[in-house]
């Protein structure tokens, strides 16, 4: 885990997940810092801190873009060694501090075990409502919604935006074109905003540092619309979402998991769901079936 600066005040722990780092004042011998998600569990919160102790920081806040495990599963370690606080979004705070809900909002149920990894599951850890923080001079959040039911991005005074999982690299986007996504037309209308976001430096949680939004913002829509025609396409004919899923995975070269099935079929669902409430598909009932097909 490396410590990169990227402004006066303004670093990140660039490691498998880019961890965001802002200083929030001097204290005696030390920095005191806000921290911008935690990693996905307690060892890879302790390389985070190792590498903050060496510079001389101190945690004393926590902010997590959204509540999925790997953005917030660091978090009660910095918690029980610092006695910080991490605050979110209302939803995210409640989703952080009950644990459980999180992968049975992916699965739609009582989750299957395939989905209770350190992606979607953590120790559950006592978070707040990030609207009862005084937010800290020189951060400010942005609302960008889509990926979760709520996320936010996080701008730093040196003009460095932290944008946890609104985008991902161009790299990821090429051998993996089913991008987590909960609500598809949040999310693109998200994208569009981060599109016209100005700032000197842009940091995906996944990903590459990039001081051209723009476009990055822009591949991943392509990608999303390529999902979008793909599974109308797929649909000239009625088709149950069991086949659907199933016809994606085919055209797109992937290989079909237990795992992938209720993440990767959740977000073809997304996808299904988007196009119906936009008039896109009908659902045709047919033997106690529902297919799915373009109107």
């Amino acid at each position: 885990m490396e410590l990169i600066k990227l402004g006066e005040r303004t670093f990140c722990a660039d490691g498998p997940f880019k961890v965001g780092v802002y200083i929030l004042k001097e204290a005696d011998g030390y920095s005191e810092v806000c921290i911008i998600d935690t990693g996905v569990d307690e060892a890879a919160a302790r390389e985070i801190d190792e590498a903050l102790v060496k510079a001389g920081f101190r945690v004393s806040l926590i902010l997590n873009t959204h509540y999925h495990a790997d953005h917030s599963g660091g978090n009660r370690y910095f918690i029980e060694k610092y006695g910080c606080k991490a605050y979110s979004q209302k939803i995210n705070a409640a989703m952080i501090s009950n644990y459980d809900i999180c992968p049975s909002v992916v699965w739609g149920g009582n989750p299957v075990k395939e989905v209770l990894n350190n992606y979607f599951y953590a120790p559950p850890c006592e978070a707040y409502d990030i609207s009862e923080l005084e937010m800290p001079e020189g951060l400010s959040i942005i609302e960008i919604p889509g990926h979760c039911i709520e996320m936010f991005a996080v701008k730093t005074a040196d003009e460095v935006y932290f944008l946890g999982d609104g985008v991902v690299s161009v790299d990821t986007l090429k051998g993996h074109k089913l991008i987590y996504v909960y609500d598809i037309d949040k999310q693109l209308e998200s994208l569009e905003l981060m599109k016209g976001l100005k700032g000197k430096v842009f940091v995906p949680y996944h990903g590459g540092i990039t001081e051209d939004i723009s476009k990055l913002a822009e591949a991943n829509i392509s990608v999303m619309k390529e999902n979008i025609e793909l599974i109308l396409d797929i649909c000239t004919t009625p088709k149950c979402l069991d086949d659907i899923i199933s016809e994606v995975f085919d055209r797109y070269g992937y290989k079909l998991t237990m795992y992938k099935y209720a993440v990767e079929g959740g977000v073809i669902r997304a996808y299904v769901t988007y196009l119906y409430n936009k008039g896109e598909l009908v659902a045709v009932k047919e033997d106690n079936y529902i297919r799915w097909k373009k109107a």
